[in-house]
């Protein structure tokens, strides 16, 4: 009873704490979706290091998850944009978006929001530029053929709805918004919370350690086969912090976690062949155990 006594309270503590960050970014989600309009940002994005720089911002700051981006790359791609281009509009999008990113500051603070947000430029732009490099360089990749565009993958938070040609109002949009992303908020704090309560305090700093190797090495993996999607890897990041990990590990497992979603994993497949996704997974855990590593050194320095 008392266990149960303790999630409540660290639940409806984390929810209260976080609900008005949630309920904003939702508000900047629905008025990107509204007044965005992808057709006059896509025809920008044909190749080169300029368009691979604007893809990743435009992964980043468009709203949803990449399974509602995945139709936009492979129109990217079936426009004539080079793989570079895609790569980094795709892989950028789960890792910043405005309700994400929203929520990176409101849980775990403004250095991790803004090393996030640098994080998935610099990983797009990086990530893109291999591509661009691999497509160039025959028999590298198994770049499979064009397949039609799929609308929405379940599980991960997007409408599977047809896209309407009414022009879409912004209430309407925020709705659906709260609607599917409300279950990936709550069931991440609720995650977080039973973390929080059911783990000894000192379970980090007794097996594993706060910011030693084995730490950043764990933390990295650790986010592998965890199905986060829409902001649910932040409370468990903020619920690792509490239990002792170190902000540099927390920032590789939140990379990490994200990076190798397994929704992204698989319909990137589609796209960047079998070889690809070897690449990019291979680059992901890497990039994120050296981000992590960075962070954690800005962050002991001293000030």
């Amino acid at each position: 009873m008392a266990y149960i006594y303790a999630f409540i309270k660290e639940f409806l503590s984390l929810t209260w704490e976080v609900l008005p960050y949630f309920l904003g970014g939702a508000a900047f989600g629905a008025a990107l979706d509204v007044y965005l309009k992808p057709e006059f940002a896509l025809k920008h994005l044909r190749g080169g290091w300029l368009s691979m720089v604007k893809a990743a911002v435009l992964g980043m700051i468009m709203p949803g998850c990449s399974c509602a981006t995945m139709p936009m790359a492979e129109g990217l791609r079936r426009k004539g944009a080079d793989l570079g281009t895609v790569t980094s509009f795709l892989l950028a999008s789960p890792l910043a978006s405005p309700q994400t990113l929203v929520l990176t500051w409101a849980l775990l603070g403004w250095k991790f929001a803004a090393a996030r947000t640098l994080a998935g430029l610099i990983g797009g732009v990086t990530i893109g530029a291999l591509f661009l490099r691999l497509e160039r360089a025959p028999g590298l990749l198994d770049i499979p053929a064009a397949q039609p565009a799929k609308k929405c993958c379940s599980g991960c938070g997007c409408s599977s709805a047809a896209e309407s040609e009414e022009p879409k109002k912004f209430w309407p949009v925020f709705i659906d918004i709260l609607k599917e992303l409300g279950k990936y908020f709550a069931l991440g704090m609720a995650i977080a919370s039973a973390l929080i309560v059911l783990m000894p305090a000192d379970l980090m700093a007794r097996y594993i350690g706060s910011s030693g190797p084995l730490a950043y090495l764990a933390a990295t993996l650790a986010g592998v086969p965890l199905y986060v999607c829409e902001g649910e890897e932040i409370p468990l990041t903020l619920s690792l912090m509490k239990l002792g990990l170190g902000p540099g590990p927390a920032f590789a497992f939140l990379l990490g976690s994200v990076g190798t979603c397994i929704p992204t994993m698989i319909m990137s497949q589609r796209l960047i062949g079998r070889r690809g996704l070897l690449i990019y997974a291979v680059f992901w855990l890497l990039f994120a155990l050296a981000a992590g590593l960075l962070f954690g050194f800005i962050e002991a320095s001293p000030r």
